[in-house]
């Protein structure tokens, strides 16, 4: 009980402006932030902590019925403050629109999740001397929907030959069993792809 009485009178002379102020403001920011990040469900956590600080606060300059007022007036400005997490998410870059577009031509093996998967396409029976491409976890109905909104698109000349070229290797590969080669050079074409999407912004 001493130690209460101890931390409340340190605490005591923190000036009004700090919980009553300071505290509420930042949720703003806080909001915008885990909007921006994608991380909308770290907001409340942070509205808490901020929250209970103030009401920490509060309770040993003015006493615990001030600080129950407070609470509900801190609980009132977070929840306007969380209108912020409606803003769109950062624009994601290059390399991001590469990594969730290769993330779905993978199909997992072994129930481990796309994302923690090596890279490299690998069949799930090393000993078979030819795989078709979908044992070994390559999602070409995937590839050919993105080959398909390429050539909607409004490709250079160039592109768009290299678009049908590698449309036809797909559909090629495809279509039989491959050896460990010829996936690898799949591929090889599928990350030819995946530069072509991300080049159009598809």
């Amino acid at each position: 009980m001493e130690m209460l009485e101890t931390i409340a009178r340190f605490f005591a002379p923190t000036p009004e402006w700090v919980p009553l102020f300071a505290l509420p403001a930042l949720l703003f920011p806080a909001a915008a932030l885990f909007a921006r990040l994608g991380k909308r469900r770290g907001y409340p956590a942070a509205a808490l902590g901020l929250g209970a600080l103030g009401v920490f606060l509060t309770a040993c300059g003015g006493g615990p019925q001030l600080s129950l007022v407070y609470a509900a007036l801190f609980a009132a400005v977070a929840a306007l403050a969380s209108l912020f997490l409606l803003l769109p998410a950062g624009k994601r870059t290059k390399r991001d629109r590469e990594r969730e577009t290769y993330e779905k031509f993978r199909i997992p093996l072994d129930g481990t999740p796309a994302s923690e998967q090596p890279p490299a396409k690998v069949c799930a029976s090393p000993a078979e001397e030819s795989a078709s491409a979908e044992a070994c976890g390559l999602r070409l109905s995937h590839a050919k929907s993105l080959l398909g909104s390429l050539r909607a698109a409004k490709l250079s000349a160039s592109d768009r030959l290299e678009a049908d070229a590698l449309e036809r290797a797909v559909e090629g590969y495809g279509t039989r069993a491959l050896t460990q080669a010829e996936l690898d050079s799949l591929n090889d074409c599928l990350a030819s792809v995946l530069k072509l999407t991300a080049k159009y912004k598809l």
